[in-house]
Formats: C-alpha cells, sequence, structure tokens
C-alpha cells in the first residue's frame, strides 16, 4: 500500500547511515489495513549500530515531505536500546510486534521480545488514567458539542491501544480490527460499546453524530473507559 513512500524513507536511512543501518520496519494500522486518511499514520522504526545528531537533522531535512503529511518520525534504536525500550513502553512494543512488516534487513528486530506482565498493567492503568484526565481538561477549553466530537474521535485510537494491552493481560488474542478489539473488550469488562464504535464509524467518514447525540455519546464514552480502569484495578 505504500511501498513507494517506504522505499523513498529507505533510500534517504541507506544514503546518510550506510552500513550502519540494520533493519527498517513499518507497522501500526498501514500494516493491520485500517490507514484512513487524516487520522492513520505511516508509522516506522529503523535499528541502527549508531547514529548521530547530525545524522538525525541530516535525515530530518531530507523527509520533510513525509512529515508534512502529518507522519511521525522514524523510531530509531540501536539493538540494546530496542530490547531495553520494551521494559517502559510494552503496550507500543506488543503492537509492534503483532503488526508489522520488516521493509529492509536480514533479521526481524521485533523477533524474540518478550514482555514482563507487570510492566504492561502499569503502563495500561496509568495511561488510561492520565488520558482520561486529558479528556477532562481538553473539555473544559472546548465545550461546545462539535469540539467534543472532535475531542473524542481524536483520543479514541489512543484508548483502543491501551485496551489490547488489557486484552493481553488476560491473554486474550488481540484482533487486528479496531472494531473487533472495542467488541472483546466490552465483553470482558462489561460495558456499552455503541459509543465506541459510532465514533469509529465517524472516524472513518462512514457516520456522523447529531449536535443532540454528542454529549451522551461522551457520557458513555467516559463510562466505558472508568470501567475500564475499575477492571484493571482489580487484576
Amino acid at each position: 500500500m505504500h511501498e513507494e513512500t517506504l522505499e523513498r524513507i529507505l533510500q534517504v536511512l541507506k544514503k546518510i547511515l550506510g552500513t550502519r543501518l540494520i533493519s527498517f520496519v513499518m507497522y501500526g494500522s498501514s500494516h493491520t489495513g485500517e490507514f484512513h486518511e487524516g487520522y492513520s499514520n505511516i508509522n516506522t522504526m529503523a535499528v541502527v549500530s549508531g547514529i548521530t545528531m547530525h545524522d538525525i537533522a541530516e535525515i530530518g531535512k531530507e523527509l520533510k515531505w513525509f512529515f508534512y503529511k502529518d507522519n511521525p518520525p522514524p523510531l530509531v534504536f540501536t539493538p540494546d536500546e530496542l530490547n531495553s525500550f520494551k521494559d517502559v513502553f510494552p503496550i507500543e512494543m506488543l503492537d509492534m510486534i503483532d503488526h508489522h512488516t520488516l521493509v529492509y534487513g536480514d533479521t526481524d528486530p521485533l523477533k524474540g521480545i518478550t514482555i514482563d506482565r507487570r510492566n504492561l498493567k502499569f503502563q495500561c492503568e496509568s495511561e488510561l488514567k492520565a488520558k482520561l484526565i486529558r479528556l477532562r481538561q481538553a473539555l473544559f477549553l472546548n465545550q461546545s458539542e462539535k469540539q467534543a466530537a472532535v475531542i473524542m474521535t481524536a483520543s479514541l485510537s489512543s484508548f483502543i491501544a491501551l485496551f489490547k494491552g488489557v486484552l493481553r493481560l488476560r491473554e486474550i488474542e488481540v484482533p487486528a480490527r479496531k472494531k473487533e478489539v472495542i467488541a472483546a473488550i466490552a465483553g470482558l469488562v462489561d460495558f456499552d460499546q455503541t459509543p465506541f464504535l459510532r465514533l469509529l464509524a465517524v472516524r472513518e467518514k462512514k457516520d456522523k453524530l447529531k449536535k443532540s447525540e454528542t454529549f451522551k455519546t461522551l457520557e458513555m464514552y467516559v463510562e466505558g473507559i472508568t470501567k475500564v480502569i475499575n477492571f484493571l484495578e482489580k487484576e
């Protein structure tokens, strides 16, 4: 789907890093087939034997066209960093492990990485609580129905990523599709998945929230998130 874009990035990395580039990976929604223009990004990771700040600046100059489309810069790790960062970012690491494509390199850098369950639980709980607080703060500053709908829609992917972490804690196989993730977590925790599915449809431009529906949807959305937090606290 993004072969030409990935090839252009790869050529820049090869040009500047040379033999220091060990592998290059694409991960996330681009891999699962749920890429949606305006919300989704092309997520990439490079594993290198070494990199300088000057290298990063030079790569950044040549990838301005990529960042201009609101894509994030590549994640860059040495092999040792990749192995150690898994303890701090287990949710992201597990998602990358499950949904990635090796674009360049002889060895898949994500193969064989294991995650400590305690680190996963801590990140799920702390980030769910932090994002719920930020959601409330955003609504203090943006009170209209239209703004509330935008805030919910923008936050949805982050909450779904955390829901995946909760499913993994229970050793439940995580579906590739967001709709199926929502159904799985709603069944596990027992909350109404309707607002999440509505927001997903809005995000994919398949539905629109009426002004009169917005705050009711928001109440149900927050209720579902709160139930997941309460569920985690008892784990």
